[in-house]
């Protein structure tokens, strides 16, 4: 039984179990604190829109879940012959198993830039127990372009991201984003979608330096084939960027 059917099980046992935790689903909502409509979508993992509220259920829970490991690039990490900061000299040395290794697979562009599929050029690594990255798996590490401006001041050229390609959800509007525009070019954006009730979806494309860069709108439809996954790559929910001469 893999682990997702395992999670399946037992969330199915926190009501309907002969040793239930709780009484009632709507027992389970109020120690949760959600609406008791949401007890049975994440007891039958139908509604995963926001990957955090699900996980934010469990941490409520104290439940753990570890997924089994998958294809994706990013790797647990193992340090061998670390070289420890001369501060952290005397101090009980990292755990691998707290960290993640995050495959970085070169640049992108914060306007126009790409997404390479080829090679991997490092990897780097991330804090898993971290709010941002704690039960994210599947990521990936983009450098922003050296003449992007786009997403200035809250990027910059040379910045890194952390990059969640499982969590594509575009339906509220704002979240920054790792994006491909029709010509299949990776940017960083932040994203908006208006429903044109015909099967079609309005997509617009948007920036912080937005004097400079105005917003770029495509149809799912006319530009992607209808094709969210040529539209989205991911969210960015973590960077690391240079301040020396900030």
């Amino acid at each position: 039984m893999g682990n997702f059917e395992k999670y399946l099980r037992f969330a199915n046992d926190l009501t309907n179990g002969t040793h239930s935790r709780f009484r009632t689903k709507a027992e389970l909502a109020e120690f949760a604190e959600i609406a008791p409509s949401q007890v049975k979508k994440y007891q039958t993992a139908s509604d995963m829109k926001n990957i955090e509220k699900f996980f934010a259920f469990l941490d409520k829970l104290g439940v753990n879940l570890d997924f089994e490991p998958n294809p994706e690039p990013d790797r647990d990490v193992c340090f061998v012959n670390a070289k420890i900061a001369p501060i952290g000299e005397g101090i009980e040395p990292p755990q691998s198993e707290d960290y993640i290794a995050a495959p970085m697979v070169g640049e992108v562009g914060a306007g126009l830039g790409y997404i390479p599929q080829d090679e991997v050029k490092s990897w780097f690594l991330a804090y898993r127990h971290h709010p941002a990255v704690r039960f994210r798996r599947n990521l990936i590490a983009v450098e922003i372009g050296a003449h992007s401006t786009s997403m200035q001041p809250t990027l910059n050229p040379g910045d890194i991201v952390l990059v969640d390609r499982d969590d594509r959800d575009v339906l509220r509007p704002g979240h920054m984003m790792l994006v491909t525009d029709p010509d299949g070019a990776g940017m960083v954006k932040r994203v908006s979608i208006e429903d044109k009730q015909d099967g079609d979806y309005r997509i617009t494309f948007y920036s912080d330096n937005g004097l400079k860069h105005p917003p770029m709108v495509y149809s799912l439809l006319k530009d992607y084939s209808g094709d969210w996954d040529k539209v989205i790559a991911g969210r960015v929910i973590w960077a690391w960027t240079d301040v020396r001469e900030k």
